[in-house]
């Protein structure tokens, strides 16, 4: 042998001697087959025929609820820890796997003592002989309980899910913006109004549902949101097949995978009944507010009058001075054109009252333009004068010439201001050491909103009632039903502005609201 040979040699019982010392660290089949089932939750079985015995694996014993330690029981204890509801047809199942020459698996429970229960998964595997004959049966059960479990509260909060979504008309879905595939809840097929079974769901269905003057909106909303890959929010309306309509309130939220927009989930709102609920609670707040302006029109009945009455006693006195003119030996034309000119303008001025009167009586839906504001401030300032003079309250006005226009309905903020400016007579009524006196003023504030002050030399108001008085059915008058300033509120917040008071120093009280100018392009209302 050479010196090559024999370094070879050596070097082949050393890899042997490594290869018998690892093989030794090796656990026996056996136990690899009992720590996989162990980690699997599953026993096996066999059941020798002609001997009625059986033998058991460790798991099984455990898993059946046996002292691994005793002897392995017959099959019969096996079935006798069977839910009794179950036990024939394991039995069953058994006998015709012997009959038949075939497997089969199949589901049973097991009853313990303390009343548990187990969910086991079993598979019956027949041996034959040469002959053909069934000589034993190899089995597992593998515990299912923990699965079960989970799938049953799987099932329950699914159930849960589906139950708050149709009591709060919510609906939910996913859709990829590459792909155009859509997926919707069972309620979100409700909502619109079709069967999941007969109709092919598809994101051109779901625009073409959308109410023809949504659509653009819609499209344009929900493409910009994958272009920019951010969330929206975006109320629109949808006609169902019936030709009825829904008010759906979206929202969408993008999802990520490795940095990439892959998908967007969102639910959808059937706001619908919130909607009418809405429109319903308007007309309501409507009425109470034309009652309102009919009792304080009520109120200033006898200034309306006056009003009236001044304008209409001109054009009696021009009119008789006209026919004198006329019926003179010689006619004095130009006296009497001027006289009838006379009669035409205070025509007008009557015709004018009784216009702004005809305007706050109105039983009409608010109509949100833009305006001046300091034209309905002094439109309601010429209905009240007289009152005000009647009552002694000498009146001032601070407007701003460079005020924006506001977005509102006119008739609405005209009844706004003659409220507060009543409320502030009424409070001036009370007090007698300094002279009634009222102030008016519009400007633009901090947040570049319109804004209308009412200021009085009154009783002023206590620091407790500030945030009180604005409460419907309270009020600080013997006479007063408390709801004036409420309806205000109602009003103002309408439009998308505020309404609060203050204290004046030295006497008396502030009261200030608020209305968007059209440059923030609000939209009133948002429907």
């Amino acid at each position: 042998m050479t010196s090559k040979t024999a370094k070879n040699a050596r070097a082949n019982r050393g890899a042997q001697t490594r290869t018998r010392k690892q093989d030794s660290r090796t656990l026996p089949t056996g136990t690899y087959l009992a720590r996989a089932q162990r980690l699997t939750r599953t026993g096996s079985w066999v059941y020798r025929i002609s001997s009625g015995r059986s033998s058991w694996s460790l798991e099984l014993f455990q898993i059946l609820g046996f002292d691994a330690k005793g002897k392995n029981p017959a099959l019969s204890a096996l079935l006798e820890r069977v839910h009794p509801e179950d036990r024939l047809d394991v039995q069953s199942k058994i006998d015709r796997a012997v009959q038949a020459r075939r497997g089969c698996e199949h589901e049973y429970r097991l009853l313990f003592s303390d009343g548990s229960i187990k969910h086991i998964h079993a598979v019956l595997d027949p041996v034959t002989d040469r002959s053909g004959e069934v000589y034993e049966i190899v089995g597992t059960a593998t515990d299912m309980t923990e699965q079960i479990r989970a799938e049953t509260e799987l099932r329950r909060s699914e159930a849960y899910l589906a139950e708050a979504q149709m009591i709060s008309h919510t609906g939910c879905w996913a859709r990829n913006p590459i792909s155009g595939a859509l997926f919707w809840s069972q309620e979100e097929w409700r909502i619109f109004g079709l069967d999941p079974e007969k109709t092919k769901l598809s994101y051109e269905l779901f625009l073409q549902m959308i109410h023809p003057e949504d659509r653009r909106n819609v499209e344009e909303t929900s493409k910009q949101a994958v272009e920019e890959a951010k969330g929206y929010e975006i109320p629109f309306r949808v006609v169902l097949p019936d030709g009825s309509i829904k008010y759906i309130h979206s929202v969408g939220k993008p999802f990520f995978e490795v940095g990439k927009l892959t998908e967007y989930i969102g639910v959808s709102m059937d706001v619908t009944e919130r909607k009418r609920d809405e429109e319903a609670l308007q007309l309501a707040q409507a009425e109470l507010a034309r009652v309102a302006r009919l009792t304080t029109i009520g109120e200033l009945a006898a200034s309306i009058a006056h009003e009236i009455n001044q304008p209409l006693a001109a054009v009696h006195a021009n009119s008789l001075a006209a026919l004198r003119w006329l019926g003179a030996e010689v006619p004095n034309v130009l006296e009497a054109t001027q006289a009838l000119e006379g009669i035409s303008r205070d025509a007008r001025r009557a015709s004018d009252v009784i216009g702004r009167i005809r305007a706050l009586l109105k039983d009409q839906k608010p109509t949100y333009v833009a305006l001046d504001v300091n034209d309905v401030i002094r439109e309601v300032i010429a209905i009240i004068q007289s009152a005000l003079r009647a009552r002694g309250v000498s009146i001032r006005t601070d407007l701003s010439a460079t005020l924006p226009a506001a977005r509102g309905d006119r008739v609405q903020l005209q009844q706004v201001i003659m409220n507060l400016i009543m409320n502030s007579v009424d409070a001036m009524t009370l007090v007698s050491d300094r002279p009634p006196m009222l102030r008016l003023e519009s400007r633009i504030d901090a947040s570049g909103n319109v804004l209308v002050g009412v200021d009085d030399t009154g009783a002023g108001l206590a620091a407790g009632l500030l945030d009180r008085i604005f409460e419907p059915l309270f009020t600080t008058k013997s006479h007063g039903m408390g709801m004036g300033l409420a309806i205000c509120k109602s009003i103002v917040e309408s439009h998308g502005g505020r309404i609060w008071a203050l204290p004046r120093r030295p006497h008396g009280a502030t009261f200030q609201f608020t209305v968007p100018t059209t440059e923030d392009g609000a939209e009133i209302p948002p429907y």
